[in-house]
């Protein structure tokens, strides 16, 4: 059997290898998950020429049968579902590859470096990487665009991003990648580049110049490692190869370090930490249920602690030295580093106070949906520690001094939560972020003592989420058209069902079930218009409606058409024509106002559910002006 070798290749030509399918993707390989932090972080390691890990992969012989795939993103052209890629499938060169690890790896630089992107603008990634010259902090010097704000704001010139301090990752098509940046090196000192012909201050170009040279040299030093294994393995064997690439045994995370050292510095105590076994035990407690458990995302309720810690301006423990440092250094977010430099002593002050910590967990719910739901439910449940460190920081700072109080925090966190989500500010990366929103919103509810009555600070923190955090109140016309889209994956769609999940507390059918969470029964998400009439109904006039090939939206896989139903009542529900379980019950809109309008269905939906000729459309149109009023309401600080 032949030798396994490993070789090391740069940025350019890992691209050239993609673009020629030199490098193909197995068909049984998982899609490509990775998020825009995650895209972010890799492009970040190359230009700071930190290492950026490895690529494992199979030389395939030159009549291999096996399915292999370009490095792909999904995309959306004439209606349908497509890959977008570097290649063409059919193309293929003598010598080709299999990627058997790196398949995220690879996408995302040539996401980054290359110009892959979707040509869908409602894509997630349809934008544009660009080296931020002007930014002061390494950690956000890669910037995500997205492709309805390049447009907007021009970033497709290269004369206006420069001018901005921005600079295409990707070249453009009539250049290579070191082409472009030698280009860069030569447009960042001409001053027809920037705003009046007027080049900035000469020790800010200075600084720019240094940083777009140390991220061109990160670009032509970093190198990938990568592992060939020979065409002489077998399929199965390299299936062997590929599950142990993807289940090496049970991955070390934070919370299992945080777990180890937590136990090794009270050991020789009466009741050392346990913190898994805790993180379980408050899970059980009023509030928690469903955000704490050590099987299921346990780091949120570290991040909890630590963003307690964080919060606080005095009176807490030193933080402990970690990774072999002699000395503790400064905890100012939630990052991995900063959890393990929470120290021991203030652990055993956030567990002494369990209880506090689980009612504001649930606080947490109730303040932004009105009701509690699960961590799963959440469109970023790291905003559950933020809202959690600002109340510990009113029960455990003295500079608190009864500043605000719990309503005026409510009001102001609602607010920030739901423009913060709308905008899905966090799916670029949140553990640096939030804690500097948190900072800021500390800094306006200081403000309320100083300002004349409750209404005038609610004002001023209305305009200071816009300015501070760039955080403005989405448009009704927007907002409406996301909600008669195909619901949306990720953090968005977590937001625009989030409330239609946790307003009802009354099952539509049997108003005698209660659906509020924790509920006896199991409770999700069912389609109003089930799918299978919908798909039975697209045909003449209606067609225009429920046919997503001819109608403005898919409107059957809307927000507008779910509500959460127990699958009891959903088996009913479907099984006869849309409304019908309600009209043989005698239920009329007056008779049941409180729990139609619950579940977001207005006088005027109800008519069109409960119609003797189908009128989905009115339907969907009025409950999504009903939800979109509810997000709305809840993004103004309101008393």
């Amino acid at each position: 059997m032949g030798k396994l070798t490993v070789e090391s290749i740069g940025i350019s030509e890992l691209l050239d290898r993609l673009r020629s399918n030199a490098w193909l993707v197995p068909a049984f390989q998982r899609d490509f998950v990775w998020s825009e932090a995650d895209v972010t972080s890799l492009a970040l390691s190359v230009i700071e020429a930190r290492p950026i890990g490895m690529a494992t992969l199979w030389e395939q012989p030159d009549d291999s049968d096996l399915t292999l795939v370009p490095a792909s993103i999904p995309d959306t052209q004439n209606g349908q579902s497509v890959d977008a890629s570097l290649s063409a499938p059919e193309d293929r060169p003598k010598n080709f590859y299999a990627v058997l690890d790196g398949r995220q790896r690879a996408t995302a630089l040539a996401m980054v470096f290359g110009g892959l992107r979707a040509t869908d603008a409602r894509r997630r990634f349809s934008g544009r990487y660009f080296l931020d010259v002007s930014h002061d902090d390494p950690s956000g010097r890669v910037r995500y665009v997205r492709e309805a704000q390049v447009k907007a704001s021009k970033y497709d010139q290269l004369a206006v991003c420069i001018g901005a301090g921005l600079f295409p990752l990707s070249p453009e098509a009539d250049k290579d990648l070191m082409g472009q940046w030698y280009t860069y090196i030569q447009a960042i000192n001409d001053p027809s580049n920037y705003p009046d012909q007027a080049l900035p201050e000469a020790a800010e170009l200075e600084r720019r110049n240094e940083i777009l040279k140390q991220a061109f040299k990160g670009i032509t030093e970093t190198v990938l490692a990568v592992y060939i294994v020979p065409a002489e393995y077998t399929l199965g064997e390299i299936c062997e190869i590929f599950e142990t690439l993807n289940t090496t045994g049970t991955k070390v995370s934070t919370v299992d370090l945080l777990h180890s050292w937590l136990y090794n510095d009270t050991s020789s105590e009466s009741e050392p930490i346990l913190l898994r076994d805790w993180i379980d035990n408050l899970g059980e407690l009023e509030g928690a249920v469903g955000w704490a458990s050590k099987s299921n995302r346990p780091e949120i309720i570290a991040q909890a602690v630590t963003a307690c810690y964080v919060a606080l301006d005095s009176e807490k423990p030193a933080p402990r030295a970690v990774g072999g440092k002699s000395k503790p250094t400064a905890v100012t977010s939630i990052k991995a580093g900063d959890l393990l430099a929470t120290p021991a002593a203030f652990w055993k002050q956030a567990i002494e106070n369990e209880r506090d910590l689980a009612n504001y967990i649930g606080d947490f719910q109730t303040c932004v949906a009105g009701g509690n739901f699960p961590l799963s439910d959440s469109p970023y449940p790291v905003t559950m520690a933020m809202y959690s460190a600002l109340r510990w920081y009113m029960g455990h700072d003295s500079r608190y001094a009864n500043q605000w109080n719990v309503e005026e925090l409510n009001g102001l966190f609602r607010a920030f939560f739901w423009r913060n989500a709308l905008a899905t500010r966090y799916d670029q990366g949140f553990l640096s972020q939030s804690s500097t929103d948190m900072r800021v919103l500390k800094e306006i509810l200081f403000r309320r003592a100083k300002a004349g009555n409750a209404n005038t600070w609610a004002a001023e923190a209305n305009d200071e989420l816009q300015s501070s955090l760039d955080l403005p109140v989405p448009d009704a016309a927007s907002l409406k058209q996301q909600l008669l889209q195909a619901k949306p994956a990720g953090a968005l769609g977590r937001a625009l069902t989030l409330v239609v999940r946790t307003q009802p507390t009354q099952d539509l059918v049997n108003p005698n079930v209660s659906i509020a969470y924790p509920s006896s029964k199991p409770v999700e998400l069912h389609h109003l218009y089930p799918l299978n009439w919908c798909a039975n109904n697209k045909h003449g006039k209606l067609g225009e409606i429920l046919d997503p090939n001819r109608a403005e939206f898919d409107y059957a896989r809307s927000v507008a058409n779910l509500t959460p139903l127990t699958r009891e009542s959903n088996n009913t529900w479907r099984a006869k024509t849309p409304g019908l379980a309600l009209t043989e019950k005698g239920v009329t809109f007056n008779s049941s106002k409180s729990r139609l309008e619950s579940h977001f269905i207005s006088a005027e939906a109800f008519a069109a559910l409960t119609a003797d000729e189908p009128d989905p459309l009115s339907f969907w149109e009025s409950r999504a002006v009903e939800i979109e009023k509810d997000l709305r309401s809840r993004c103004n600080v309101q008393l």
